[in-house]
């Protein structure tokens, strides 16, 4: 993988921070208690990870973030998967109780070996 990730947490209001530790990976990181829709697009703009835990994503925002490789999804926030799909933008829910920090580590490295 070439660069840093530029992780952007939409609603980050909604972990501890012990809930979320620092990612061991080398990244730029951005977090926002919440987001309303108008923020979306501005804050993703250069994320190649997006982070959503009740914000969605629809497929007019997806149509605009050209950087972005992936979206993790840690609670109900809804995620336009088609348009994602179109894109090559991978799409992970974290399943109740794991730990996000892992999640984010384990798809980075996988992103990194492809």
């Amino acid at each position: 993988m070439s660069g840093k990730e530029r992780v952007v947490f939409l609603d980050r209001a909604a972990f501890t921070a012990d809930e979320l530790p620092i990612p061991a990976f080398d990244h730029n990181w951005s977090e926002y208690p919440a987001s309303a829709p108008a923020d979306v697009v501005p804050r993703l703009f250069w994320a190649t990870t997006a982070i959503t835990h009740a914000c969605p994503i629809d497929a007019d925002t997806i149509g605009q973030l050209h950087k972005l490789r992936r979206i993790v999804v840690t609670g109900p926030a809804v995620v336009d998967t088609a348009a994602c799909d179109a894109r090559g933008i991978g799409v992970h829910r974290l399943a109740a109780g794991s730990p996000l920090v892992d999640l984010l580590e384990a798809i980075i490295a996988a992103g990194a070996r492809q």
